[in-house]
C-alpha cells in the first residue's frame, strides 16, 4: 500500500512538472486514497501541496484552497517545520491568485520566518523569492489603484536582493536566474532602468549558459521592456518583433500574450494603427485560446476529481456496510450467548469458553475451580410471589455473582435458578472464600425490597479441576457436590474434594 502511494505521489509531481495538470490531480488524489489511514501525515502534506499547485495553475482556486488547508493541517500534525513551510508558501500563492494580497503577504511572511529557523537552503530561497514576488504584485496593484507603491517596491527589492545572494551562496544557477529575473521586474517598476538593464543582461547570460531557454526568453522580453520604459518605442518594438520570430512561444503562451499586448500598445501609441490592430487580433485570439484551453482543462479536472471522490465515497460506503454487517453479526452472536433476563453468559457461551480456559490452566499449571450454584426453594418464590418477582430475584442474583468475580472469572446462568462460577487461576481455598462471601451477600441482601417477607439463600457445589479431567467429568463432580449441599440443609458449600474424601 505504501509503495503504491509513493509511486502515485511521484507520478503526480512528475506530471505537474510536465504541465499535465489533469494527470497530476488524478495521481495525487489516488495517492491520498492509498495514504488515508496510514497515519503518514508528512507524505499526505506533500501530496496536498502538489495538488495545490495543479489546481491553482489552472485557476481552480476553490479546490486549491481546500487542499492547502489540508496541507497545513497534516504538516502541523506531522511535526515537520519544513512541511509546514511549504504549506504556508503554497497557501500564500493561492491567496495571491485569489486577489487577497494582504492575506498572501501575511502567509508569505509566516513562511519566511519559519524558513529562517530551518537549515534548508531551498526553503530559505523560496521564502525570500516568493514574498518578494508577492510584494511586487501588491505594488503593481497599488499603482493601478492610484496608491503610492514605493513602500511595497522597496520591500520587494530588499527581499529579492537577498534571494539573489542566497542563490549565489548555494551555487544554484537556476535559482539565481529566477531571482535576477524577478529583480529586473522590481527595478523597472522603481524606474531604475540602468540597473534593470544590467541585471537582465546578467540573468540572460546565466540562463543561456545553463540552457534555461524559457528564462532566457523572458530576459529578452525584459530588455525590451526597459527600452520601452526609457521611451525607445521603436527599439523596444523591434526587439519584441524579433523575439516573436525566434522564441518558442508555443511552449510559453503567457510570454506570447505579454509580447503581443506590449506590441499592440506601443504601435497604438506610435500611431501605427494597422500594426496595432494586427497585434490586437492576435492577442485576442491567444487570450480566447488560453481561456478555452483552461476551461477545458478545468472541466476535465473537476470531472476527474468528482469521479475519484465518488469512487472514494462508494468505497467508504462499502466499508460502512461491511462494518454494519460485522456489528450486526457480533450483536447476534452476543444475543445467542447471553441470557436475556440476567445479561449473564448462557450455557452456549460456557460451552464455547470453558475448554480454552481449561487448556490455559493446564498449559500454565495454574489451579482452576468451578462452583455450581442453585437458589434454595426458588419454586416457592414463584408460587408465592409470582414469576415477575422471580425474574427480579434472578436479576438481583446475577448482580451478586458479578460482585464476587474478577475480570478473569466467568459467571453463567446455566438455566432456571441454577448458576455457575468459573474461577481462573484460583486455588480451592480462595474459591471457597469467594463462595462464602457470596453466601453471606445473598443472606443479607434486602430481598424484602422486591417483595415483603421475601428471603433467599443459595447452595454451592465446588470442584477443583483435576489433571486430565474432561469438562463433563469436572462439572458432574461440582453438580454432585451441589446436591450434597442441598441434601445437607442448603445455604452452604460442599466441595467435591471433601465429598471424595468422605
Amino acid at each position: 500500500m505504501r509503495q503504491q502511494a509513493h509511486a502515485r505521489e511521484l507520478l503526480a509531481l512528475h506530471r505537474l512538472r510536465l504541465g499535465d495538470y489533469e494527470a497530476s490531480v488524478q495521481q495525487g488524489l489516488l495517492a491520498l486514497d492509498f495514504l488515508d489511514g496510514t497515519g503518514d501525515l508528512l507524505r499526505q502534506s506533500k501530496v496536498h501541496c502538489t495538488l495545490v499547485l495543479a489546481y491553482s495553475d489552472t485557476g481552480l482556486y476553490e479546490p486549491a484552497l481546500r487542499h492547502v488547508l489540508l496541507a497545513l493541517e497534516t504538516a502541523r500534525g506531522s511535526g515537520s517545520a519544513l512541511a509546514e513551510f511549504w504549506a504556508l508558501s503554497r497557501s500564500s500563492m493561492v491567496h495571491e491568485g485569489m486577489g487577497e494580497s494582504e492575506r498572501a503577504l501575511e502567509l508569505g511572511r509566516q513562511a519566511l520566518a519559519l524558513a529562517r529557523t530551518i537549515d534548508d537552503p531551498e526553503a530559505s530561497f523560496v521564502g525570500l523569492n516568493n514574498l518578494g514576488d508577492t510584494c511586487l504584485i501588491q505594488a503593481q496593484t497599488q499603482r493601478a489603484q492610484g496608491v503610492d507603491p514605493e513602500t511595497s517596491l522597496k520591500q520587494a527589492l530588499l527581499l529579492m536582493r537577498e534571494a539573489v545572494a542566497v542563490a549565489q551562496a548555494q551555487r544554484n544557477s537556476f535559482a539565481e536566474s529566477i531571482a535576477r529575473t524577478n529583480l529586473v521586474s522590481i527595478l523597472i517598476e522603481l524606474g531604475e532602468y540602468a540597473e534593470a538593464r544590467e541585471q537582465a543582461g546578467r540573468a540572460r547570460r546565466l540562463a543561456k549558459a545553463h540552457g534555461f531557454r524559457s528564462l532566457e526568453e523572458n530576459n529578452d522580453a525584459q530588455l525590451a521592456e526597459v527600452a520601452r520604459a526609457e521611451g525607445d518605442l521603436d527599439g523596444a518594438t523591434a526587439m519584441m518583433k524579433a523575439q516573436l520570430l525566434v522564441a518558442a512561444l508555443d511552449d510559453d503562451p503567457a510570454l506570447h500574450i505579454k509580447l503581443q499586448q506590449a506590441l499592440f500598445e506601443m504601435n497604438k501609441e506610435s500611431g501605427r494603427f494597422e500594426q496595432a490592430l494586427e497585434h490586437y487580433e492576435t492577442l485576442h485570439a491567444l487570450i480566447l485560446k488560453r481561456t478555452t484551453d483552461t476551461a477545458g482543462i478545468q472541466s476535465q479536472m473537476l470531472i476527474n476529481t468528482l469521479g475519484i471522490e465518488q469512487a472514494r465515497h462508494e468505497a467508504e460506503r462499502s466499508q460502512l456496510d461491511a462494518a454494519r454487517l460485522r456489528i450486526r453479526a457480533d450483536d447476534l452472536d452476543h444475543q445467542a450467548n447471553t441470557d436475556p433476563l440476567t445479561r449473564l453468559p448462557n450455557r452456549r457461551a460456557l460451552d464455547r469458553r470453558l475448554p480454552p480456559l481449561m487448556g490455559h490452566s493446564r498449559d500454565t499449571r495454574q489451579p482452576m475451580c468451578v462452583a455450581m450454584i442453585d437458589m434454595d426453594h426458588f419454586k416457592r418464590v414463584n408460587d408465592v410471589h409470582g414469576h415477575g418477582i422471580g425474574d427480579q430475584v434472578l436479576s438481583a442474583m446475577a448482580a451478586l455473582l458479578w460482585a464476587v468475580t474478577r475480570d478473569s472469572d466467568m459467571a453463567v446462568r446455566v438455566g432456571g435458578e441454577e448458576f455457575l462460577l468459573v474461577f481462573a487461576d484460583t486455588t480451592l481455598e480462595h474459591a471457597e472464600q469467594a463462595c462464602e462471601r457470596l453466601l453471606t451477600s445473598v443472606r443479607v441482601h434486602p430481598w424484602d425490597a422486591i417483595a415483603p417477607g421475601l428471603a433467599c439463600t443459595v447452595s454451592v457445589g465446588l470442584a477443583e479441576l483435576a489433571p486430565g479431567e474432561t469438562v463433563e467429568g469436572w462439572l458432574a463432580r461440582a453438580d454432585t457436590a451441589l446436591y450434597q449441599a442441598k441434601d445437607s440443609g442448603r445455604d452452604q458449600i460442599v466441595t467435591a474434594v471433601l465429598l471424595s474424601a468422605g
